[in-house]
């Protein structure tokens, strides 16, 4: 007789007796968040206001006198910081007020004693070179820079004259797609861009899947 068949008949003469063990693991059962109350909200140490507080036990929001502190949490907090934002804003004005008149006393000053040092230099023999003439004192060096001449191109009549002239090498040609227009005519699936009117898929695009932003408005 088989140890199977030797088994089977040990059951039935004793069907209290355990199954045999398996070493097969069920999943263990996710744990659901324990959904908070308002009165526990209401002594919550928030992140801003505490943040060497204790670490607390995960929670969830379960229903609308909860949600609804929430929100009426995320005003107070933008009012507070719309009341200290306007109170620094006042503070950056007075300050940026003495910047300017500082600023003001600065340029009015060197502008009325470099004129007379400009003045001064005209008087008295300085080293020159090609491009600079100077003069220097215990201070400082008084600094003559000599103009030197900017061309400024005007490219439109400057491409037809090197056109007319044989000198195209000396042009450059740039090509560059008219995205936002020809953007109006795609469609966008996952990381792929189609022509919507042919289904054409497109070369050189590059499909970037923004996340979903969840906003509380207040």
């Amino acid at each position: 007789m088989s140890d199977k068949t030797v088994a089977a008949l040990a059951a039935e003469l004793n069907p209290e007796a355990k199954a045999p063990e398996t070493t097969e693991q069920q999943p263990a059962p996710v744990e659901e968040l324990a959904p908070i109350t308002l009165e526990e909200l209401e002594d919550l140490a928030l992140p801003g206001d505490a943040p060497e507080a204790p670490e607390r036990p995960p929670f969830r929001i379960a229903d609308d006198g909860c949600a609804d502190w929430a929100v009426r949490k995320i005003l107070e907090e933008k009012r507070e910081y719309d009341r200290i934002r306007g109170l620094g804003e006042q503070q950056i004005a007075a300050l940026q007020e003495k910047i300017d008149r500082a600023k003001r006393r600065f340029e009015q000053n060197t502008g009325f004693l470099t004129g007379h040092l400009s003045s001064y230099f005209l008087t008295v023999p300085h080293k020159a070179t090609k491009t600079t003439e100077k003069y220097r004192l215990l201070s400082g060096t008084l600094t003559l820079k000599l103009g030197q001449p900017k061309p400024v191109p005007d490219d439109e009549k400057l491409v037809t004259w090197l056109k007319a002239n044989g000198y195209n090498d000396m042009i450059k040609t740039e090509e560059k797609p008219t995205w936002g227009e020809f953007k109006k005519k795609l469609t966008f699936t996952g990381t792929m861009a189609t022509v919507a009117e042919t289904g054409e898929i497109v070369d050189g695009i590059t499909v970037i899947e923004q996340p979903d932003i969840f906003t509380v408005d207040l």
